[in-house]
């Protein structure tokens, strides 16, 4: 007979989603501040700085690290153009 099985997959799940929503998070970082870069120099429009906001926290953690690496990656090499200042 089958006996019923507890209810692991529910849990699994919303596990899943904790742990994707941050990474979802870190590696969004590059592309989107690379893109908002890419439309400053393009438009000469500064409102897409704003973007920096949204990654402040990790912004805040500086350079020299892996994740700062990885945006300049996107901001210099994928998108050829330069942070602001």
């Amino acid at each position: 007979m089958n006996e019923p099985q507890p209810n692991t997959t529910s849990w699994q799940k919303w596990t899943v989603v904790i742990l994707a929503i941050p990474l979802l998070y870190v590696l969004s970082s590059g592309p989107v501040i690379g893109l908002a870069f890419w439309l400053r120099e393009t438009t000469g429009w500064d409102g897409f700085y704003q973007v920096m906001w949204l990654y402040y926290p990790i912004l805040i953690l500086g350079h020299d690290n892996p994740l700062s690496y990885y945006i300049e990656w996107w901001v210099v090499d994928v998108f050829r153009t330069v942070g602001p200042g």
